[in-house]
């Protein structure tokens, strides 16, 4: 039985921030090189975008446990022990993630009196990406725990290295 996808919402989100940023490059490109008349807005708009594709796709990737590591012991190890090495990881990933979301409270209230140049969007818009990206990297975390905790007690856990699966 395949897995239920708790990132989905998030995947389309992305694709759909992603379209918005490549079509607004194109039409900056278009204004600035056809019409010389560039917008002011794009460049600020796209960053904007950009930041919170970062932290999203963050945790998207936290779901799909696929975040960048160094697996050549890991990949030796039983399966038991890689689950259990996986939820160490994790606890230390999500302690580090509390920690940022709880420190960033005081920096997102406070550049919420400061506005963006072009688009006047206040800029703890722009920061509380961090705190949300990290709050959904959180609950995919224990989500993706909860789900290998599952599966291992079926019998069914597998989690594989990067190299491992390049191999199949």
């Amino acid at each position: 039985m395949k897995e239920r996808d708790f990132a989905k919402f998030f995947r389309s989100f992305i694709a759909i921030i992603l379209l918005v940023i490549v079509s607004v490059t194109i039409l900056q490109v278009f204004f600035r090189f056809v019409l010389d008349t560039p917008l002011t807005w794009s460049d600020e708009l796209g960053r904007f975008l950009f930041i919170w594709m970062v932290f999203i796709g963050a945790a998207i990737v936290s779901f799909d446990d696929k975040h960048l590591t160094v697996e050549v012991i890991q990949e030796r190890m039983s399966t038991k022990i890689k689950l259990i090495s996986s939820i160490i990881i994790r606890t230390l990933a999500v302690a580090f993630l509390l920690i940022t979301i709880f420190s960033s409270f005081d920096l997102v209230r406070v550049s919420h009196y400061l506005t963006s140049g072009a688009l006047n969007i206040p800029f703890s818009y722009w920061r509380v990406a961090a705190p949300v990206g990290s709050a959904l990297m959180v609950i995919f975390i224990i989500i993706r725990t909860i789900l290998d905790i599952r599966s291992f007690k079926k019998g069914t856990f597998v989690n594989r290295s990067i190299i491992e699966e390049a191999k199949e």
